[in-house]
């Protein structure tokens, strides 16, 4: 038994399969056995000790290991995403994909080869180059690569299927490119050439010249071949890739396909099962977290916050359709925060209808994520509706019908990219909208929910921390609340409350405070995320972070 176990700190594995455009945005998973065995190869020349391990021993190494395809360990949880940019002037600016799996946190892919056995000296070898792999794939693809020869390789989920002996399970099948075996390379190898000779020897006859001797002809297909076919299986994989598409090969004549059949790569993240049992309540199963990426040119303002909250809850509503004689969307009360009268749901203290969050995470005044949280929890059908969100648009009606210019000046599109579903504790890493912490500052004004009253925005807070049910009466007393005139962004850039859209768009709302404020909240004790309190907390306003 030889296993590879890798893992990507970056939480991202970047490869474009070979043949592939990488703007057709796909993903080479599993890792091709080609590439990960190329890589030991690179390895040992930028960084190996050629003194202890002379190339000899590595040809041993790379041989065992191309004997048999391996068999993968694949993260059940794994991402298909990706990002897409123009290239910048004054080159074309082509809109460009960069396609990855995205790897849940703390997770591996393991590589292993059941059947072969390495003496200590290439096991030796084996563990430095695992050691010195700094990547895999393109050089952003990080990777810390380990060896073990002690992996149960029942526990693999990706088997190869053809001629091999392997029982493949359920899933999707894929082509891999895999090594082939030293004795099958020299055979195939041997073919390339006679055939390279044969057509020579067929164009110079038809072309009335007289052929040539052996070494003479080998020297000439060696030079059509462009040095693609070397000798030994070692030097095939060092070969240049451009040198081998620059000659025409449709693969490497090294290599061969191997159909793998591989856990289904989605480009959203799946529910992990549950075993069932009384025991388990079905809420406490359900994420309670979704979160986009938003992109767009320009991207909207952090002033805007309440503004594209809105947007995004109705362009979630639309994915749910509308009824036919109503005309109202079909979205449950805990997506629209309307109830059967399509009132708004005034009467619930603890808010349990979604709260749709913009997010300004690297503090630069736009707008790049957006996070819906619900406390209550998603259910399937609101999972794979909210899937299918791909885009906010704003589409103001058109006041004069002759200024087409105008209108298309003022109607906005942005894209959306969904990161996944999860609770606040897996999106603690990435978003300091879910803590947890004992301080958080509001990074939108907190605005009253009513008229303020004696002890003025410190004594709101208060109230509004016990009735949502997030503090005892006696624990909201303990709370340290100060007042902030200003927030403060990236680049030196100041913003006070009036700077911020502080209003519905919804017309006749009642709306005491129309100022609003900063806060810094000090808890008695750490807590989780989001918070979000005060008018318009739906939508963005009255927003904290956590701080460290």
């Amino acid at each position: 038994m030889f296993a590879l176990i890798l893992r990507f700190p970056a939480g991202r594995y970047h490869a474009t399969p070979w043949g592939r455009n990488v703007n057709e945005a796909d993903v080479a998973w599993p890792p091709e056995p080609w590439r990960l065995l190329r890589a030991l190869v690179a390895t040992w020349w930028r960084k190996g000790d050629h003194d202890r391990w002379p190339r000899d021993t590595l040809a041993r190494l790379i041989e065992a290991l191309a004997e048999t395809p391996p068999v993968f360990r694949l993260p059940d949880d794994a991402v298909h995403s990706h990002t897409r940019h123009y290239m910048p002037a004054p080159v074309k600016t082509t809109l460009v994909f960069d396609a990855f799996a995205h790897l849940p946190r703390d997770s591996a892919i393991v590589a292993a080869w059941p059947d072969v056995t390495l003496d200590d000296d290439l096991l030796a070898l084996a563990r430095d180059l695992a050691d010195g792999l700094g990547y895999l794939g393109r050089a952003e693809s990080w990777v810390e690569a380990a060896v073990t020869t002690d992996w149960p390789a029942e526990t693999a989920n990706c088997r190869p299927t053809n001629g091999t002996g392997h029982t493949a399970p359920e899933g999707d099948p894929v082509r891999v490119l895999v090594p082939l075996p030293a004795a099958l390379y020299a055979d195939e190898r041997a073919r390339l050439v006679a055939e390279a000779e044969a057509r020579r020897r067929t164009a110079e006859t038809d072309a009335g010249k007289t052929a040539p001797t052996a070494k003479a002809l080998a020297k000439k297909v060696e030079k059509d071949l462009g040095g693609t076919l070397p000798e030994s299986l070692l030097d095939a994989l060092s070969l240049d890739t451009g040198d081998l598409q620059r000659v025409g090969w449709t693969r490497p004549p090294a290599s061969r396909e191997v159909v793998y059949v591989r856990p289904p790569l989605s480009p959203t993240a799946r529910r992990r099962h549950r075993p069932a049992g009384p025991a388990i309540h079905t809420n406490a199963a359900r994420p309670t977290v979704a979160r986009w990426v938003l992109t767009g040119r320009p991207r909207p303002r952090v002033e805007d916050t309440i503004r594209i909250g809105e947007l995004a809850r109705l362009a979630a509503m639309s994915t749910f359709g509308r009824d036919t004689e109503t005309g109202r969307f079909n979205a449950p009360p805990e997506i629209s925060g309307h109830g059967g009268d399509n009132g708004a749901l005034r009467d619930d203290p603890g808010h349990a209808h979604a709260f749709w969050l913009p997010e300004d995470v690297d503090r630069d005044g736009w707008i790049d994520h957006i996070a819906v949280w619900l406390p209550g929890g998603f259910d399937g059908s609101a999972q794979a509706r909210l899937s299918g969100l791909r885009k906010l648009w704003l589409n103001p009606t058109r006041r004069d019908p002759e200024d087409t210019e105008a209108h298309a000046r003022a109607a906005k599109e942005w894209h959306l990219a969904l990161e996944g579903f999860g609770r606040p504790a897996d999106f603690a890493p990435v978003s300091r909208l879910f803590g947890p912490s004992r301080t958080w500052t509001s990074i939108t004004p907190f605005l009253a929910a009513g008229h303020l009253k004696r002890g003025g925005y410190p004594a709101e807070v208060r109230r509004l921390l016990v009735r949502r049910g997030i503090l005892s009466k006696e624990d909201a007393e303990a709370v340290h609340v100060e007042v902030e005139p200003t927030v403060h962004l990236k680049g030196g850039k100041t913003l006070r409350p009036i700077h911020f859209h502080r209003f519905r768009s919804r017309q006749g709302e009642r709306q005491p405070d129309s100022q609003g404020t900063f806060l810094t909240v000090v808890f008695p004790s750490e807590r989780a995320g989001p918070l979000a309190l005060g008018f318009g907390s739906h939508f963005g306003l009255g927003l904290f972070e956590s701080i460290p």
